[in-house]
């Protein structure tokens, strides 16, 4: 369990952990009228710096959200980036640190359609890797994912994670680590809470975000170190259930996940079911360039420390 911080954010004011409660008859408690982002920061060891990876775009995101979400804020994406760096300094936190900033809507007793107020609470936390193993095996979930049709799967909103907790659940109750959701139209989208690559003859390839997918940052950043670091040919296009199971390489990917190889899929190994490659050079890739190992891409990181 990862140690909890002295102080969270609420509003753009620091709190005590234990003051942070919503009550049980709030809009967001009630119904789920919530949007968040789950953001990362990394430590370097020789500079003894701190990095926030890539703030920028994750609060750009939740102002989309919101705006989907009919959620209204007078703070712009640079004041969430500047209250999200104060709360980290003030908790004197100075290691990698897993990060979620939550907007929702804070009406007691609150109706479905309540649009007001809205509430926006940060916490920083230290966190390793969040998958323990190597690689996982998954399962192709027999649930299907959201569709725009119903819920807007590009958004993190926090309803839609019903469904993946649905596939998720029901992947370790038939004995697998985790699921891959296929949409409505039959064709692959994402993990319960990640993004998909599949390297199919030496294309690296990810579903578009048409098909159903959030809208990833983690998806996006590999996407521009495989074609502009490494010269790797890339395809955004949709991804047959089968070609999962005779890819070279399918591995999931998110700020949480980081590059994570999938080993197998329906009990068919993936490759040699090892991981692969790719996977490896492009997790060493992005791991550098969040710590702030290399000097490339200085624009993704955000000193915090």
């Amino acid at each position: 369990m990862s140690p909890r911080p002295s102080l969270l954010l609420l509003n753009a004011k620091l709190i005590p952990y234990e003051d942070a409660r919503v009550h049980v008859l709030s809009s967001a408690f009630k119904y789920g009228i919530a949007v968040y982002e789950g953001l990362r920061a990394y430590a370097n060891s020789r500079t003894n710096e701190l990095y926030g990876f890539r703030l920028r775009e994750h609060f750009e995101r939740l102002l989309r959200s919101m705006k989907v979400a009919r959620m209204s804020t007078t703070f712009s994406a640079e004041d969430f980036q500047r209250q999200l760096i104060d709360l980290v300094r003030a908790n004197k936190l100075h290691e990698d640190l897993h990060m979620r900033v939550q907007a929702y809507v804070d009406e007691d007793d609150g109706r479905i359609g309540s649009t007001e107020p809205v509430s926006v609470a940060m916490a920083a936390i230290p966190m390793g890797r969040y998958f323990a193993k190597e690689g996982v095996h998954v399962q192709v979930s027999s649930w299907t994912r959201i569709s725009e049709a119903n819920l807007p799967p590009r958004i993190k909103a926090a309803a839609n994670y019903h469904n993946s907790r649905l596939a998720l659940l029901q992947a370790k109750a038939d004995g697998y680590d985790d699921a891959v959701l296929l949409g409505a139209n039959g064709k692959v989208t994402e993990g319960p809470g990640y993004n998909l690559f599949m390297v199919r003859d030496g294309i690296l390839c990810t579903p578009p975000t048409t098909d159903g997918i959030l809208e990833g940052i983690t998806r996006d950043t590999l996407l521009r170190i495989a074609s502009e670091d490494f010269g790797l040919s890339v395809a955004v296009r949709s991804i047959d259930r089968t070609e999962l199971y005779v890819a070279e390489e399918v591995f999931f990917c998110g700020s949480a996940a980081e590059v994570t190889p999938i080993l197998s899929v329906d009990r068919h190994a993936v490759g040699a079911g090892d991981g692969g490659p790719v996977a490896r050079r492009l997790l060493e890739r992005y791991v550098a360039i969040a710590r702030g190992e290399v000097s490339d891409r200085p624009e993704w990181r955000t000193l915090i420390a």
